[in-house]
């Protein structure tokens, strides 16, 4: 996937690690959404308020909880299929909890 990235979020590994107090302080006070760092040309991290990567790793929570969901509901829909427990699946693939 593509993202596309402003000029002035772009700062190379170097100008980070040699500023990094200010790109913190950007961050925090909002002057910033975010800062991709580059290194060789080539993006290697993205740095994010902890607010906005408490909200994506929520986010994914809940993506993944709703592709569970869909696949629960889509196997139990298949006729013909024998249902299995916890306690008989854990013993057939010969695993303890």
């Amino acid at each position: 996937m593509a993202v596309a990235y402003k000029k002035e979020e772009i700062l190379s590994a170097s100008r980070v690690a040699r500023s990094f107090g200010k790109v913190l302080t950007d961050l925090k006070a909002q002057h910033r959404r975010r800062v991709v760092v580059l290194k060789n040309n080539h993006v290697e991290a993205v740095i994010v308020p902890v607010d906005d990567y408490e909200k994506m790793a929520e986010a994914l929570d809940l993506l993944e909880h709703i592709e569970i969901h869909r696949l629960v509901t889509q196997r139990t829909r298949k006729k013909g299929k024998k249902s299995l427990t916890l306690e008989a699946l854990l013993k057939e693939q010969r695993l303890a909890v």
